[in-house]
C-alpha cells in the first residue's frame, strides 16, 4: 500500500519558505541552522537525561557505591550506551546504575535544573520532561514527594534559562517491576498535578514483557481526568500496542518503528495527523531500526505524519537534539527547510492549550526568520 501525502495546510509560511532560498546551505550553515532555530522536545526521560559527569558528581555527593570511587571513563562505559545493544530490555538495564541517585529530592532536583539548562544551549523553547515517580519512590520520599522536587528542579531551570517545561508522568510495565495499584496511584498523582504542570501520561518500559491493553483501564482513566495521552508503541516485534494505541485514542505515538508493517494503522495515523516521537539515535541503538538510513522517518513525513523530533535519553546515548536534526540531514535526506518544519511540527505537537502552542509557534516563526536573515548575510 502506497500513501500519498495528506493534504494540510503548508507547514513553513510563504515568506520563510522563501528565506530559505537566500541562504547557501553549507554544512556550516546547516549546523548552525540545527542548533540554533527554535524547537520544541516531546519525548525525553528525566531518569535518561544524566550526563557521566553529572552520575559522577551526584554520587559521590551521595557516597553512593560502587560508583563513587570509579573514574569518569569507567562510569560512562557503565552508564552510556553508545552502540546498538541486542534489544530494548538490554538498553533498559543500563538505567539500574542511575536510579538510586535520583531517590534523594535534591539530587532529583539536581538533575531536572540541569535538563533545562542543557535544553537552553540547544535552541529548544519547551521541553515535556517524562518519569516515572514510582521508580524514584523511596522511604520517606514518596510518589507525590519526588514529582514535587522534579517540579521544583524545573521551576528553577524555567526561571533561569527561559525554557518552558512540562510533566509526562509514565506508567511502568511489566507488573514484576511496578505493579498495577502502583502505577494507579501514578495515574491519580499526575491528575493531581495538572495545575502543577502535569499535561499527559505516558506507558514506558519493556512492550514485549507486557502489552498496552493491560493498562487500558488507566489511560481511560487519565483521559477522563484531562490528561494528553502517550504510549511507547511498535518496537517490539509482534506487539499489539499501536493497535491498541490507536483505539484508546492516543494524542501521539511514541518510537513506531513497526508502524510500516501495518499500513492500515498507518493510513490511520496519517488520517488522524497523530504526531509521532521520533528518537534516531535511541531506535538505533535498542535495535528498533537496523541502520538510520532504514529508519522510517522519511517516508512518514512524505505521508504528511506530523513528527515531533526527541532524544529519549540524551544522557545515556551521548546526545543532544541538534544532533538529532542533522541526523535527518545526514542520513535521511531531510533539506533545510524540511529541518525547519519537522521543528515547527514539535511545537505543534506539544500538549498544551491551543493558545500557547500558537504563541510559541508564533516566537519560534519569528525567531527563525532572524536566523535565516543571518544566514543569508553571511
Amino acid at each position: 500500500m502506497t500513501l500519498l501525502p495528506a493534504p494540510s495546510p503548508p507547514s513553513l509560511p510563504p515568506d520563510l519558505r522563501g528565506r530559505f532560498e537566500n541562504v547557501e546551505w553549507t554544512p556550516l550553515a546547516v549546523e548552525r541552522l540545527a542548533r540554533e532555530m527554535p524547537k520544541a522536545e516531546t519525548h525525553l526521560h528525566l531518569d535518561g537525561a544524566l550526563s557521566p559527569e553529572l552520575v559522577q558528581r551526584l554520587a559521590r555527593e551521595q557516597g553512593h557505591e560502587p560508583l563513587a570511587g570509579l573514574p569518569l571513563a569507567e562510569i560512562r562505559r557503565r552508564v552510556v550506551v553508545d552502540a546498538p545493544r541486542e534489544s530494548l530490555a538490554a538498553v533498559l538495564a543500563v538505567f539500574g546504575a542511575v536510579l538510586p541517585l535520583l531517590r534523594d529530592p535534591a539530587a532529583l532536583g539536581t538533575v531536572a535544573y540541569e535538563l533545562v539548562a542543557a535544553a537552553s544551549r540547544q535552541g529548544t523553547r519547551h521541553v515535556e520532561v517524562r518519569f516515572a515517580p514510582a521508580l524514584q519512590a523511596a522511604p520517606g520520599f514518596d510518589q507525590e514527594a519526588v514529582l514535587d522536587a522534579a517540579l521544583e528542579g524545573l521551576a528553577a531551570g524555567r526561571a533561569a534559562f527561559g525554557v518552558g517545561t512540562s510533566v509526562i508522568v509514565c506508567l511502568i510495565r511489566p507488573p514484576s517491576l511496578v505493579d498495577l495499584d502502583t502505577n494507579r496511584r501514578m495515574v491519580e498523582l499526575a491528575i493531581a498535578g495538572r495545575a502543577c504542570g502535569v499535561v499527559g501520561i505516558d506507558l514506558a518500559g519493556d512492550e514485549a514483557a507486557a502489552p498496552l491493553a493491560a493498562y487500558a483501564e488507566l489511560f481511560r482513566r487519565a483521559r477522563e481526568g484531562g490528561l494528553a495521552l502517550s504510549a511507547h508503541a511498535g518496537e517490539a516485534p509482534g506487539s499489539g500496542d499501536l493497535e491498541t494505541a490507536l483505539a484508546l485514542g492516543v494524542d501521539r505515538l511514541g518510537h513506531a518503528t513497526l508502524l510500516g508493517k501495518r499500513p492500515e494503522l498507518l493510513a490511520e495515523v496519517v488520517r488522524r495527523r497523530i504526531p509521532i516521537e521520533v528518537n534516531l539515535t535511541s531506535n538505533l541503538r535498542t535495535g528498533a531500526a537496523p541502520s538510520l538510513a532504514a529508519h522510517p522517518v522519511r517516508s512518514w513525513f512524505d505521508a504528511g505524519v506530523p513528527i515531533a523530533l526527541s532524544t529519549d535519553d540524551p544522557g545515556l546515548f551521548a546526545i543532544d537534539l541538534p544532533g538529532e536534526y542533522l541526523l535527518l540531514h545526514r542520513e535521511l535526506g531531510f533539506t533545510p527547510a524540511e529541518l525547519a518544519t519537522v521543528a515547527l511540527q514539535g511545537f505543534d505537537a506539544l500538549f498544551l492549550p491551543p493558545a500557547e502552542k500558537a504563541r510559541l509557534r508564533a516566537g519560534a516563526e519569528r525567531d527563525l526568520g532572524r536566523l535565516l536573515d543571518e544566514l543569508a548575510a553571511r
